[in-house]
Order: C-alpha cells, then structure tokens, then sequence
C-alpha cells in the first residue's frame, strides 16, 4: 500500500505495512518510519530497499520490523510478511517503549508491562513494581508526570488486559481458558472492558484489531510517547 494511506482512517485491518525505497535511504524516508512509530506502533513495518553498509546507522532512531532487500523481493518479501504477522501486535508496542527516552523506572516498567500482556498481564500497579523492583509511588509520579493526567498507570495496565483478552478470544480460546491464561475472572474482565474501550464482551469480540489498538494507542500510549499536532490523529472507536 502507499505508505501515506497508512495514517488514514480505515474499515479494514492493516496488519502489515511496507514501505519501498529504491535509492538510498534519504532524512525524508527515516522521518517516514519514525512516523509509523509514533502513530501505529502496533503495526508492524517492512522495509524493502538496496544493500548498502550505511543503512544500520541510517535506522539507529527508528523501528523497522524486518528488511528485505530488493534483490530478494520475489522469493523472500511473502515469507518476511507471514513472520511479521505472527508478532503482531504487543510485540510491536514494547519495542517502541524500550527506544523512548523515558525516565528508567518508568520505560523499565512499560517494557516489562506490554511484555508480560503477551502472555499473563499484569493485574495491578503493586504487582508490576515488585516486578521490576521499584516503588509504586514511582511509577506512579513518572508515569503521571509523563501522561499529564490524559491517562494513569492503573488505566494503562487495565488497557493492556483488555488487549490480551481480546488477541486470546481472537485466537479461539473458550472464556474459560482466557480466563485461566490471564488469571482475571469474568467479572473484572467485563469491568475493565466497561471502562476502556467502553463495551460488552460481545462488543469487544466484534471490534477490528486495527481499530482497537488505534484506540488503546490514541488514549493510553500518545500521552506517554508525546503528541505531534502536525501527524494525523488515529481513529478512535
């Protein structure tokens, strides 16, 4: 797809998206990357271009998913756009938190955070900071300091929860099981579905991946990332 469309409204999901450079890699095409970072940090990024010995030092301030190059397009492009589906998502989003300049405790924190959702979230501030060894009023005071009071940390973390939820019961998974693979009972999976993004079970099963993480991006990651008013805003639901 064109790469500008990336950062328009759309019905459909966008699991993937490839940006193609021919030439060298240019300041335009790295602020073109950095772009998809700060406003889709939940989609994964394939770069397609020419070898050249430049390139790692050209990528140091952004996140590319996978690069191809261009003359292996036709047998390896296909191959490279599978495996990046499969980490799509959460994987993308601790990535991101790791190469912000955040205050230690709290990109320690947010790393651990979004790391742990793709697995077993995290139920509470109290039990991530015994996890990463720093005080809940720490976390708390950066996160907020951070946030300006557009998020909290209790908010952020249920968010996370909400996301696992919803990849699991993606995935096929009995409420059941979700509910043995995350360790949150029916009740405080509805709770937390009520206050973000505001919906029933049912609701959130109906919702596009793209659409959900956009929303979860826009209320409870932009805060901490910083906000550029000149990128396009994502769509809320």
């Amino acid at each position: 797809m064109d790469p500008a469309e990336a950062f328009t409204p759309f019905d459909r999901e966008i699991r993937v998206v490839v940006v193609a450079c021919a030439g060298r890699i240019r300041s335009k095409q790295i602020d073109l990357l950095a772009r998809f970072e700060r406003e889709r940090p939940w989609v994964p990024v394939v770069l397609v271009t020419n070898r050249d010995p430049e390139l790692a030092g050209q990528l140091l301030r952004v996140r590319v998913a996978a690069i191809v190059w261009l003359t292996e397009l036709r047998t390896q492009l296909q191959p490279c756009l599978d495996a990046v589906r499969a980490t799509w998502g959460l994987w993308n989003l601790s990535e991101t938190f790791e190469r912000r300049p955040l205050p230690p405790a709290l990109g320690k924190a947010l790393v651990h955070a979004v790391r742990a959702a793709q697995d077993r979230p995290f139920h509470d501030v109290k039990e991530l900071a015994r996890a990463v060894e720093y005080a809940s009023v720490t976390l708390f005071r950066q996160f907020g300091a951070r946030a300006n009071g557009k998020t909290t940390l209790r908010a952020f973390l249920s968010g996370l929860s909400v996301l696992r939820v919803y990849e699991l019961r993606r995935s096929g998974l009995s409420w059941k099981l979700v509910t043995r693979g995350t360790g949150l009972g029916r009740a405080t999976m509805a709770r937390r579905m009520k206050s973000w993004p505001g919906c029933t079970p049912v609701e959130l099963e109906r919702l596009a991946p793209d659409r959900l993480f956009a929303a979860f991006t826009a209320e409870h990651v932009r805060p901490i990332l910083g906000y550029d008013p000149q990128i396009l805003d994502t769509p809320h639901l």
